[in-house]
């Protein structure tokens, strides 16, 4: 069932791939991956600053804001280097991001790419072989939600630009899961409000995108269309997810997570915000055949920590 599931949402999802000197980068292989982001792709980042108290495991899964490993844990490659934090913002200078219940500061993408470009050994990288990856910018609107999400987006694309500034070859951006399906969003604004929100974002960060490929031939940016695949999973009737609307657990504050379901697996939400590991697993399986025909990255059966 679950093979037919994959095979289903795989033909419906084709990432975008932006214009760029294609003669430059044939044959590549790629050593690392460079990841930037917030609770969809933290690996365990906040979970170190707090001191293993956030989030708490179990019956979250080793730091990981999903009831298993999360989508960069499977996609098994080796030569990860992940930066993200739960609760991240675009850019601290922006809007400050915090998470814990918003007690504890955490850096945003902005203030990730600094930190890793800051390395003693980042001139041991070899760009043409290092992929960059971005993932962010909802967190911005919840701590503060006066921000335009053209505003947002250009915010994240200020992040792109920070890595080419620096040499950075080849970068992957997701853009925006459709905010009209998260739990939590739908107490803060009506779903047809949250749809309109969401294109506003995603088409600044299209179009902000393409534009800096245009000034920027020497590099290969590309979009992962994360709303698409997000949207066929709520939307599609599987047997598989029982549930794609509510969430089976609901963390009250830090110390108290209640369980609302026996079988997270059957539900596309875990908590109000996050994905199921399963749905992370569909994430890692519609990204992994496009690094392996785009980037021919390395894989290999190993876990990200």
């Amino acid at each position: 069932m679950w093979s037919y599931v994959f095979r289903f949402l795989l033909t419906f999802f084709v990432p975008t791939v932006l214009a760029y000197d294609s003669s430059i980068f044939s044959n590549v292989r790629f050593k690392n991956i460079v990841i930037f982001g917030d609770s969809y792709t933290d690996t365990g980042n906040v979970y170190k600053i707090s001191h293993r108290t956030w989030p708490l495991s179990p019956p979250y899964f080793f730091g990981r804001f999903s009831n298993g490993p999360n989508w960069v844990d499977q996609l098994k490659v080796f030569g990860v280097n992940n930066y993200a934090y739960g609760s991240a913002t675009t850019d601290n200078n922006f809007v400050q991001g915090y998470s814990k219940f918003k007690t504890l500061p955490v850096p945003g993408i902005r203030q990730q790419i600094a930190t890793f470009l800051s390395r003693s050994d980042v001139a041991n990288f070899d760009f043409t072989r290092t992929l960059c990856i971005l993932w962010g910018g909802g967190n911005d609107f919840i701590f503060n939600s006066s921000l335009t999400p053209p505003a947002i987006a250009a915010s994240l694309l200020n992040g792109v630009q920070d890595l080419l500034t620096h040499g950075a070859k080849h970068i992957l951006v997701f853009n925006q899961i459709p905010a009209e399906y998260i739990p939590l969003s739908l107490t803060m604004a009506p779903p047809s409000v949250l749809n309109y929100l969401t294109a506003l974002f995603n088409n600044a960060l299209t179009t902000g995108l393409t534009t800096i490929q245009q000034n920027n031939t020497q590099a290969a940016l590309n979009l992962f269309d994360i709303h698409s695949l997000i949207t066929k999973v709520v939307t599609s009737k599987s047997e598989y997810f029982t549930n794609t609307t509510a969430n089976c657990w609901n963390a009250v504050n830090a110390t108290t997570i209640v369980k609302l379901c026996d079988n997270p697996d059957k539900y596309v939400f875990v908590d109000t915000i996050h994905f199921t590991s399963r749905v992370h697993g569909l994430i890692a399986d519609a990204l992994r055949p496009f690094l392996l025909t785009s980037y021919a990255v390395n894989s290999a059966g190993c876990y990200v920590h």
